[in-house]
């Protein structure tokens, strides 16, 4: 199944896709990494998405695991729409990875905090067990306070990937991403 913007397989650019046709090709597409996606069906699914996985995280009691089920069901549909959305754009599918970065480095620097938190636990637990220890998180010098910084820089990192995936995908639609069809 091709996606072009309409259904016969020709590029058309006055196509105007509705609320309910992006949605319905957001999941009916999930596996067509070829093809284009416009601007209008990119946003709209967003739409769709973003705001469905926010309140499935809200969920009491399921949100969590629902929300995960629910992130681990709609990664491939993602990547695809995305994938679709920078062809039109005449960008390979691998500009995907440069909007990614900030997101996956600041993955990496949460599970750095993480384990420097564990560390000032146990130590907590096995080195001072009588008095509690000072943590003074807003020393940058202490090992707290390291870890309060890497945390404000994993969210800087993360903006600032999202500012790039803004950008990527709000490019105008150029008639020669045909190549990638």
């Amino acid at each position: 199944m091709r996606f072009p913007y309409s259904g016969n397989g020709t590029w058309t650019p006055d196509y105007h896709c509705g609320f309910i046709d992006a949605v319905k090709r957001f999941f009916i597409g999930y596996m067509e990494l070829r093809g284009r996606s416009s601007r209008r069906e990119f946003w709209l699914a967003m739409l769709f998405f973003i705001p469905v996985s926010v309140l499935i995280f809200l969920i009491p009691a399921a949100g969590t695991v629902s929300g995960i089920l629910w992130m681990l069901a709609t990664m491939v549909p993602i990547m695809a729409i995305s994938f679709r959305r920078l062809h039109d754009a005449n960008r390979t599918g691998w500009w995907f990875l440069l909007g990614h970065v900030g997101t996956i480095l600041a993955l990496a620097m949460l599970v750095v905090i993480a384990f420097g938190l564990v560390i000032i636990e146990i130590g907590m637990i096995m080195v001072i067990p009588h008095e509690p220890p000072k943590l003074d998180f807003h020393d940058p010098n202490s090992f707290p306070g390291m870890l309060l910084t890497l945390f404000y820089v994993s969210l800087g990192m993360a903006g600032i990937s999202l500012i790039i995936q803004a950008f990527l995908y709000s490019l105008p639609s150029k008639p020669e991403g045909v190549r990638f069809d």
